[in-house]
């Protein structure tokens, strides 16, 4: 089983607050740009990779439960996928954001399916490979943790 943990930080670009993400102790945002520089060498494409950062922790945790599938409309795409991240250089809502369809079971929860959304770049990067598989307890212990410290911290 995959390990996950979220967290809270300032945005690279703005002064507003985005979600991180770490699963197995690793940045999401490094995972999926490990993925795409090797896409971008082959193909020889000079597509920014991996400039990424996680969604809002208001709708993340505090309005909704966005990873527990309880979010606006905006962050669902087609095929039930959920955006767990977006890019922050392209200065349009929406573009190049990564979801994957986040499937709840019993005992476990899969993350699987993962594509990225662009409006302004021909590179549709491929994540086939990509999957975690999470304990549901654990998953939904990291979650409780960021409803019931950061957020309570930050929004009270």
């Amino acid at each position: 089983m995959d390990t996950i943990e979220f967290g809270i930080v300032h945005s690279n670009v703005d002064d507003y607050l985005t979600t991180t993400i770490y699963i197995n102790g690793y940045d999401l945002k490094d995972i999926l740009g490990s993925i795409e520089i090797n896409q971008v060498k082959k193909n020889d494409d000079q597509f920014m990779v991996g400039a990424y950062e996680g969604i809002s922790p208001f709708i993340a945790f505090h309005t909704h439960n966005h990873f527990l599938k309880d979010t606006v409309n905006e962050y669902i795409y087609f095929d039930n996928r959920f955006v767990l991240l977006e890019y922050i250089n392209s200065g349009i809502p929406g573009d190049h954001t990564i979801a994957c369809n986040i499937d709840i079971y019993q005992d476990t929860v899969k993350w699987s399916n993962f594509k990225n959304f662009s409006i302004l770049s021909e590179s549709d990067f491929k994540y086939e490979e990509l999957s975690f598989s999470f304990d549901r307890k654990q998953y939904e212990k990291a979650i409780e943790e960021m409803v019931t410290t950061e957020i309570n911290t930050i929004y009270g």
